[in-house]
Order: structure tokens, then sequence, then C-alpha cells
């Protein structure tokens, strides 16, 4: 019997084990990150990180607001002082978020996803997006 445990509790054994040095395989939650990576679907390798080899275009997992997020980072600002920043955003969402080095968990390996798999992936977004409209519509 599979037992369910809520992510936050998670994703904190998680953290524990990167911290040792392990890598760990995430199924991904949510769909921020969509069309590269799609809620349930797709799954990410968590890799222990260097501060100094994160670059712009790295997702990563991070602790957010009494939350982690898996995000892309857009920019880094003074990664070579310890006040230095990190601007993140879901590739999905126009929100971006401001984090220091030391809220970063771990840099994420994802699937290979071709051009062809990403357009039938925003296909079916769009799809999705025309269907929940026009049911609005109707109600």
């Amino acid at each position: 019997m599979k037992k369910i445990i809520p992510n936050t509790d998670a994703l904190k054994i998680i953290e524990e084990g990167i911290k040792a040095g392990s890598s760990v395989r995430l199924t991904v939650r949510g769909n921020s990150m969509s069309p590269l990576l799609l809620d349930g679907v797709d799954i990410v390798i968590l890799h222990p990180f260097i501060p100094d080899n994160l670059k712009k275009g790295d997702v990563i997992l991070f602790r957010y607001r009494e939350a982690f997020l898996l995000h892309r980072i857009i920019e880094i600002q003074d990664n070579n002082s310890p006040e230095g920043k990190i601007v993140t955003k879901g590739d999905a969402l126009d929100k971006k978020e401001e984090i220091g080095f030391s809220d970063v968990v771990a840099v994420a390996e994802v699937p290979k996803t071709g051009l062809m798999k990403l357009s039938v992936r925003r296909g079916r977004i769009l799809i999705n997006r025309i269907i929940i409209h026009i049911k609005k519509r109707l109600n």
C-alpha cells in the first residue's frame, strides 16, 4: 500500500538527501514549468550544486515563502558576494521570485524534450484553455 505524505514533508527529506551529496528523482507537481515539465508526468533528477556553477537558464529547486519551487534562473546578481541574489521564474508564469543563494536546494536535470513534443504539449494546453473558456461562457 502506498503511503502519501505532504509535498513539504517529502521535499524536506529530499533536501536532507541532497545535502548529504545524493541525487534524487522527483516527479514534477504543478504546471508552472509547462510545457517543458508537466504535472505528474515528468521526472527531474535533483543534484547537489556548487553556487559558482549556477547559471542563467538552469532549473533549480529552492525554498520560497514556506514552500519549495522548481523554476528557471533568469538572472544572477552579484554571484561573487554573500548578498548575491538569484531571480527565477516558472516558464508558464509572469511572476518572478528573488532569492538568495542559501535558498537553493538543488539543480535539476530535466528530461530532454524535442521541439515536436513541446509543440504538442503547447497545443494541448491551448485546446484545454479554449474548452475551459467555452464551458464558462455556456454556464
